[in-house]
Parts: structure tokens; sequence; C-alpha cells
């Protein structure tokens, strides 16, 4: 195989090294592996002797695994299914999971193993984790012993691992690479379970490293993943981090970095479970991966409690969130520390509390319990709002960090990565040193090749958020001018005011909307009017001038408007009535995303021919209504 490793590294699409991926007609990683493996079979045995060459062409019509990066990417997958070849005929991929984790691969067993004990051997090299970091894993369920040695013939009910290499591992019910777990025995280990852990609290392995192993696996000397960040470089990150939260940068309090968004809050969870446990209060709403991470903990211990308050609607955050604490507080519960954990702006609502009314409402909660609180706010979608600095200003006293997804604004794109960010407060500090022991025990931190593309990207992205608000404000403005014309209705849509983008900084490039429904439509007219609208702009995504991709992400520097419904996509695992509540006349939402500079007229205009389309003959009627009311 290696002559054709060789040339599909030479002859790898660029898209294949994204992080976001066409989401249309998605294969999946097995169809996906079914694919390459044909194709490189049919090269290998071409008739006359003479391999043909693996092309550029071939690659991109195998067609794409997933659709971003943190779920899997083409060229992880293609490594995985290089990996299970090697292991033998008989593999297939979904034994096969690679990870940007040396521990993760044994981890994701032990917190998928239910009551069942996880037996790690690993012959003469030092034991991966220390009984007192398995002792707070066993905090959310996961029973892992370490062994030296190798594994014995029978597990007596244990899942049994092994390190590769350890003498008789081949027998255990799963091989432990180097961020790599092998699944030998799917009954005992089921790949779905370690898809769902993958997705939620890690990530595959990362691009640069993927292509790097590949390298190795083709017979060169690898040069991808080589290049490092200078010391200095990454200094100022971590400062300009600090600034964009709105705490003044402090080199004792380094934020933490991760491979991922899900990867920082999941060690964000087990940091706090670990302190001795936490009621959490979140959106019902919330981006789902951060909604079924925190499912996911909180299914695994009693040291953790989740409960949600709604904004749907024409909900107001400030009373849902002042509801939702006084019903918490009348829970009596024993957790010792309360978090609020707030998207601000939410997602995909679009909307902004009043600072000042939630530190009011958290105060009187403590007050009423006598309990710890943290205020933990998501900036994902502005996060140049320096929200701490207003925290500072009205409640100095009050423990607070910012978590974010860097795989958006502040990096372009180019990568994968979280944030945790904590303010003066020493409570708050503390906290963060517990994130970064959790993380140690999970080993999610940032790699090199992430942190790298975090140097060369961040600065710049307040610039850049002021500059694809300004858009997101026109294009809406024009959005509903062309709706107001297919329908006699006036279209509200879902974003940030002036007002709270100026005084807050508060600069998403993001909206959402509930198209009106058409007049004496059905209910599946109106539940899939959302999709209708985001397929028409995408029909064509991907071809030379066209300016959208139908894709969960936002915050790109590269001239595409990203397009979902989040009942269906950022918001997949979240409860069907909780989506149902954001719906208008059974309409959901769909959400818009928009690039610092673009083709304005031509994003418009093809916006105001797609209403045109969803609604029809329907301009018509509104237009020999309204001649009706002028004749009488």
């Amino acid at each position: 195989m290696q002559p054709l490793l060789q040339q599909l590294l030479d002859n790898m699409p660029a898209d294949w090294r994204g992080t976001t991926f066409q989401n249309s007609a998605l294969l999946g990683r097995e169809k996906f592996s079914d694919n390459l493996l044909r194709l490189l079979e049919a090269k290998r045995q071409a008739p006359g002797g003479a391999q043909p060459a693996l092309t550029e062409e071939e690659l991109v019509a195998l067609g794409n695994a997933e659709d971003y990066l943190r779920v899997a990417t083409n060229l992880s997958t293609t490594l995985e299914c290089v990996l299970a070849k090697r292991m033998g005929p008989a593999w297939g991929v979904e034994q096969v999971w690679s990870f940007a984790s040396a521990t993760m691969p044994f981890l994701a067993v032990a917190l998928t193993a239910g009551d069942r004990a996880v037996q790690l051997y690993h012959g003469g090299v030092p034991a991966p984790l220390t009984p007192a970091q398995c002792e707070i894993l066993a905090l959310l369920g996961a029973t892992l012993h370490c062994h030296a040695g190798s594994p014995p013939p029978a597990a007596d009910g244990a899942v049994v691992l092994a390190l590769e290499g350890v003498e008789g591992a081949d027998s255990a019910h799963g091989i432990v690479g180097d961020s790599v777990l092998y699944i030998v025995d799917t009954a005992a280990i089921d790949p779905e379970d370690i898809l769902v852990v993958r997705k939620r609290m890690a990530t595959p392995m990362t691009t640069p490293a993927v292509e790097a192993e590949l390298e190795r696996l083709a017979g060169r000397d690898p040069t991808a993943d080589s290049e490092r960040a200078e010391p200095a470089a990454v200094a100022e990150l971590y400062a300009h981090l600090q600034q964009l939260c709105g705490t003044a940068p402090d080199s004792d309090t380094l934020p933490q970095l991760f491979t991922a968004g899900l990867s920082a809050l999941m060690s964000l969870w087990l940091a706090l479970v670990a302190r001795g446990g936490v009621d959490v209060l979140m959106c019902s709403t919330a981006y789902g991966g951060c909604s079924q991470c925190t499912d996911l903990v909180a299914e695994r211990t009693e040291r953790f409690r989740k409960s949600t308050f709604d904004i749907q609607g024409d909900a107001i955050i400030d009373e849902s969130i002042a509801t939702a604490l006084d019903e918490l507080a009348a829970t009596a519960s024993p957790l010792p520390l309360t978090v609020l954990f707030v998207e601000i702006p939410t997602n995909p609502d679009q909307k902004v509390p009043d600072t000042q009314k939630l530190i009011d409402s958290l105060e009187a909660y403590k007050q009423q319990t006598q309990k710890d609180v943290l205020l933990v706010v998501d900036t994902t979608f502005a996060p140049g709002s320096g929200i701490l600095a207003q925290i500072e200003a009205l409640a100095p006293e009050l423990p607070a960090m910012v978590f974010m997804s860097m795989s958006k604004s502040v990096s372009r794109g180019k990568t994968t990565a979280g944030a945790i960010v904590a303010n003066h407060v020493p409570e708050a500090a503390e906290v963060l040193r517990s994130i970064a022991a959790a993380s140690k025990i999970l080993d999610t931190a940032a790699r090199p090749d992430q942190i790298l593309a975090l140097v060369k990207n961040h600065w710049g992205v307040e610039d850049r958020c002021r500059a694809a608000y300004g858009v997101t404000v026109e294009v809406g403005e024009r959005l509903c001018t062309a709706v107001k014309s297919a329908t006699g209705e006036d279209m509200p849509l879902a974003y940030i005011s002036p007002e709270e983008a100026l005084a807050g900084g508060f600069t998403s490039s993001t909206f959402s909307f509930n198209l009106p429904a058409p007049r004496g439509a059905t209910y599946e007219v109106n539940a899939g009017l959302a999709q209708r609208y985001v397929d028409l702009l995408t029909v064509d995504q991907g071809e030379p001038g066209s300016n959208f991709k139908a894709c969960v992400s936002f915050g790109q520097d590269n001239g595409l408007v990203y397009c979902t419904v989040p009942a269906t996509s950022t918001q997949g695992v979240i409860a069907e009535e909780d989506k149902a509540k954001q719906a208008r006349d059974g309409v959901q939402l769909v959400r818009l995303s928009f690039p610092p500079t673009i083709d304005v007229d031509a994003v418009c205009e093809r916006m105001a021919s797609a209403v045109t389309a969803v609604y029809e003959g329907q301009a018509d009627q509104v237009e020999l209504e309204q001649a009706e009311v002028a004749r009488l």
C-alpha cells in the first residue's frame, strides 16, 4: 500500500485539511472507507502491470465521511482505515479510533463500560495514570485499574485492554496504541459508544498529526506537524485571550487551551465533580454538543446535576434565569457549588441578558442558599465581548470564567480548539488549576499544531467580528424586505441589536429567523420550510462562485455564508419539546452566519430568490389582497 499512500499524500484535496466539509449525502466512516479501499484495490489490480496514478479528482469523488473535524475527517478516517487493514484483512474501520489524546483511547472504554471494570495491562512501561487519577475517574462511574505485565487469558466479566506491543495483547478485548484504540471484540466494546465519547468529550487525531502518521506509513520521513510556535508568540496568544475576555493579562493564571470547545467543557465538569460536586443551570436549547456532554456527565454521578431554563420565542432571558434559580434554590441540593452556564449571545436565538440582572439573580440565589456560585459565560459567538470586565465592574468579588470554542472566529476555522479563561477572583483561579489537573487525566490540552494555528490567526479577530457583524445587519435588513414583499408579513430577526453590539461588544456574525408560515400550508409544509430554504441557498455549494455552504460552523474568513437548521444539526440531540418551543406556526429557525467580507449584493440576490421560490405564488396573492384593501 505504500506507493498508493504516497500518491494519496501527493494529490490530497486541499479541502481534506479543513475543519468543515460538505454535509450533503454524508457517507459515514464505514462507507467512506469502503469507497477508499475499492479505489485503492482498483489501482493495485489495474490490468497491464502499470499501476495508474491516483488523482485528486478520484479522491474528491470519494465523498465525505462527516461534516466536521470533531466527528471525523476524510484524512483521519483514511488513517484509521489503513491501520485497520494492517491489523488483518477482516478488520474494519469501525474497530479503529484515533484520538488527539494518549489517554482517551482507554478512557473512552472505561466511560462506556457501565458496571464492568476495565483492566489495562501496560507491560513494562509506567502506568499511564496514577491511582489518584483513577480515583477521580471513578467519580464518573469509570472503574479503571492499571496493571504491569500481560493480560490474563480470562477476563472474569471485566473489559481487558493492553498497550500495543505487550505480550498477549491480541487476547484482550481492545488494544491501545499511540493515541489509537483498536477494538478486538466489538461485543465487549461497542464502537457506537466510543463514537459518542470521542465527538462529545475529545476529538480525532488532529489533521497535521494524521498526515505525519500517513507519511510514516508511506515510508517517508514525516514533514507534516513539524513546525512549532515560538514561546513569545504563545505568551502573546494567552495575553490576547485574556484581553478578549475582559480580564487583565496574568501569567500566573494562564488560560487553559484544549483540542476543542467540548474537550474544555469536559475538563471543567470533571474538575468540579472532583472538587465535591456541582449543580449546573444552563439553557435548554444550548448548543447540542455542550448539552449532550453535560448530560453524559450527569448520567454518571450523583455529584453532578443539570437543570435548565427556557429562552425560546418571546421569553425574556433575564426572567427565565431568575425563575430557574429560584426553582433550583427550592430543591435544597446537597451539592456545594452552583454554576450558571450562559451563552452570550445565545445559540441560535442570539439573545443577550442584562449583566446587572444576571448578577442580581445569582446574588439572590447565593444569599438564599448560602452556596458558592460560579458564572461561566460561553462567548463563542462574540469572543471579543470583554464580558469579564463588565462582571468585574458590577460584582468585583464574583468568580467568573469564559468558555469559548476557538474553532470559529479566533482561529478563522483553521483548527478546532477551546479555551477557558478565569477572571481575577481567587476562587476562579483555583477552579482553573483544578481544570488543568483534570485535563492531564483526559490529555486533551491543545496540540502543538493547534497552538501554531491559533498563534497565526488570533490577531485581528475583533476587527473580523465587527466586519462580519456589519454584513449581518445589511443582509438581514434586505432579507426582511424580501420576505415582506413575498408574504406581506414583517419577519423579526433574532440578532444582536446595534445597541447591544456597541455597548457590550457582542458583534456576532450570525442571525436566525422563522420564515412566516405560508397561508393555508399543511403541517408537513411548515415543518420542512426551514430546510427547504437552506437547500435552495446551498443547491450549488462547492461550485465556483457559490457563496453558501450547508454546515453548522461560522466565523470562518473564507467568503462563505454558513447555513443550517439548528433543530436538525447543532441541536440534534436536544429534546424535541424544547426545540418545538422555538418554532413559529411549526416553522423552525434558520441560522445564517456571515464572513467579514463578501459580495453582499450577490448574497442578498440569492437569498431573495430563495424566498420567492419558497413562497412561489404567494407574493401575487399578497399584491391582490393589498389592491383590494386599497380599493375598499
